[in-house]
């Protein structure tokens, strides 16, 4: 989780009282002399507030006295659990110590009684990592609606615009789950035995889930790890060379699996030399097979049976998080893909990325239009992320749109829009970009957060004003260390 914002369930997620919860209604409605088979009901009021369970009640049952007086007798019941015995789910402390100190900005938003959950969470010694703690009963609905979420994000807000996929809304129950998910939230499923029948089906639904908080905080710890599968830049401002520096400047472990040797430089590409189809996979295998990445950037593929190679293993081992930068052409105009692969590429590997990122020649020939501006930028992003299903970067700059990308993504525009930087020098920016953005999305970021801060990055790079080689000549992949000596 790489978040800012967090919103926390407490009954199921934080703490393990749904066996508690699940017996009040049964235990308060034999006390009011109801026999009857109660499973179906039990389920209904699941997602209702203390409030709405009381009325449900109170008109199914027909119950005496108001709604108010039968939700504050359930209160009443369940208190004494809240105050002595309802314990912390295992690891939780030291999850929630790791999110505080890494700046999280927490809170709590429940269907409990609020006076309940300030005092649960106090014996319990975590109060103080939330900024608040919020009831559904304060915003009149329960989590079939988003309103709490949204209520929470309100709060926490303080003078920037929050966006609910900046948000992580941690969460134990499937309509819950379901709810902050349809709203946009950054959702991560929390195992519990209440829904260990749905658990296979919120996994497959969610951006993340946790089995046990325990593991959960133990993975906080490890290093985030990103693959790039591309070509070898001896001069070292592209390809390998560029992403593996990229990608230990944007915080992950890099690796590299080599799809061919260039004798290359700023001036241009003198000669490509090829590794066969069964090294590339060998390579691949070694990787997965021992440290897994969190993240896969494509770049330089020049032969149909690499491609194949490529899709094959990634589909054999179901990477997640592919960038793929389809790089077409270099810099200085030399062609690097062969004319056969780039129907391979389109068939196999494309339709497998989580976004590709083709500059205007490259969305030119993928697309088969002509960009000349915004319009056609817009046009050609589109056509692209319809056909091969995936989200699409569209690179500005070649005179097009200056320097404003174009991301397209779940059938939505948003553009990052910069200023173009004075410097010839700019050797290797396509590999760089999708490198920092797949190093992004390695550590969890959502993919507009992970594009930003790509972003930043090579704009801090070119801004370096490194000059060196007789063409166009690298970045300053390393910028940060400017004051290491």
């Amino acid at each position: 989780m790489n978040k800012k914002y967090a919103i926390f369930d407490m009954d199921g997620t934080l703490i393990d009282s749904m066996t508690y919860w699940k017996n009040l209604g049964r235990e308060y409605l034999s006390m009011q002399g109801v026999q009857e088979n109660l499973d179906a009901v039990m389920e209904e009021i699941k997602p209702l507030t203390m409030t709405e369970s009381a009325e449900l009640f109170r008109t199914r049952f027909s119950l005496s006295g108001t709604k108010e007086s039968i939700a504050a007798s359930m209160n009443w019941m369940i208190e004494e659990h809240y105050r002595k015995d309802i314990p912390l789910k295992n690891g939780v402390k030291d999850y929630l110590a790791k999110l505080h100190a890494s700046g999280v900005k927490m809170c709590v938003a429940s269907a409990t009684d609020k006076a309940l959950m300030e005092t649960c969470l106090e014996r319990l010694g975590i109060k103080g990592y939330f900024e608040f703690i919020l009831s559904c009963e304060e915003v009149g609905a329960g989590k079939r609606k988003p309103d709490v979420y949204f209520e929470a994000v309100r709060r926490m807000e303080n003078q920037e615009k929050i966006s609910p996929e900046s948000v992580a809304v941690f969460e134990d129950a499937d309509y819950a789950i379901h709810t902050a998910l349809e709203a946009g939230f950054y959702t991560i499923a929390v195992y519990d035995d209440s829904n260990k029948d749905k658990w296979e089906k919120l996994k497959m639904q969610t951006r993340e889930f946790i089995e046990d908080w325990e593991s959960q905080s133990q993975t906080m710890l490890k290093k985030k790890t990103a693959l790039t599968i591309a070509g070898s830049d001896c001069s070292g401002g592209a390809g390998i060379q560029a992403d593996l520096k990229t990608m230990t400047m944007n915080g992950v472990y890099a690796m590299s699996v080599i799809t061919a040797l260039t004798a290359q430089n700023t001036t241009g590409v003198r000669s490509i030399m090829e590794v066969t189809p069964t090294f590339l996979r060998e390579q691949m295998d070694a990787i997965f097979e021992d440290i897994r990445p969190d993240a896969v950037k494509i770049g330089m593929v020049s032969s149909s049976h690499l491609i194949c190679a490529i899709a094959e293993g990634l589909e054999h081992y179901k990477a997640k998080n592919i960038v793929i930068d389809p790089v077409m052409v270099a810099t200085s105009g030399s062609k690097l893909i062969a004319e056969d692969a780039l129907s391979v590429l389109k068939e196999t590997l494309l339709p497998l990325a989580t976004v590709i990122t083709p500059n205007i020649p490259e969305a030119e020939i993928l697309t088969g239009m002509k960009i000349e501006g915004e319009e056609d930028m817009l046009q050609a992003a589109k056509k692209i992320g319809e056909t091969y299903h995936c989200a699409v970067l569209c690179k500005g700059g070649h005179n097009v749109n200056d320097a404003n990308d174009l991301l397209y993504f779940n059938g939505e525009y948003h553009w990052f829009y910069g200023k173009r930087i004075q410097n010839p020098n700019t050797h290797g920016t396509g590999c760089t970009l999708s490198s920092a953005i797949a190093s992004n999305l390695a550590k969890g970021y959502y993919l507009c957060e992970a594009v930003e801060k790509a972003k930043e990055y090579i704009s801090g790079a070119l801004s370096a004003m490194l000059d060196l080689g007789g063409g166009s000549g690298p970045m300053d992949h390393g910028y940060l260390l400017k004051n290491v000596r």
